[in-house]
């Protein structure tokens, strides 16, 4: 089954107090420091990641990260909200998509449940990503410490 995260920036960033405080430095900034908190569920969990922003230009634009076509920011035209744009997308996708809704705008909400999508809130969202995160840490962390070697005992005696 094919997995997908829609993320309502312009929402979830009015709901978190950090970012809130931060809505004077720009949507662009914040929607992609946010796609960088969210990453994990892109990476180590394999969930295709969209974060959907209200834009202001003449035409919707996606911006994908690096080469992925799983992993974007997508600005919606000015002339259309970035929940027509979520809308669209659960409408088109069918029963073969896992399909999760990051928002806590109630039409939102309502029609994600109405598509059979899994509405998630903002601080459900954050948790998810921080049990990812340290599932990761404590599975890697013996790894990583096995393989490094320390970098002055090879250097001994040589001066």
């Amino acid at each position: 089954m094919k997995r997908l995260i829609l993320v309502d920036v312009c929402n979830l960033l009015n709901r978190i107090p950090e970012y809130r405080q931060r809505l004077h430095e720009g949507v662009d900034i914040l929607a992609e420091q946010l796609l960088a908190e969210l990453r994990p569920l892109h990476d180590l969990e394999h969930w295709e990641l969209h974060l959907v922003v209200d834009g202001k230009g003449p035409k919707l634009e996606q911006q994908f990260q690096g080469k992925l076509n799983t992993l974007s920011i997508v600005y919606s035209p000015g002339d259309v909200q970035a929940d027509t744009i979520i809308e669209s997308w659960l409408i088109r996708l069918d029963s073969s998509w896992d399909i999760r809704v990051a928002s806590e705008d109630r039409a939102i909400v309502h029609s994600a449940i109405a598509h059979k999508a899994e509405p998630v809130s903002a601080k459900i969202l954050f948790e998810w990503v921080d049990r990812v995160q340290k599932r990761f840490d404590q599975h890697m962390a013996p790894k990583l410490k096995n393989t490094s070697k320390g970098f002055g005992l090879s250097l001994d005696g040589l001066l």
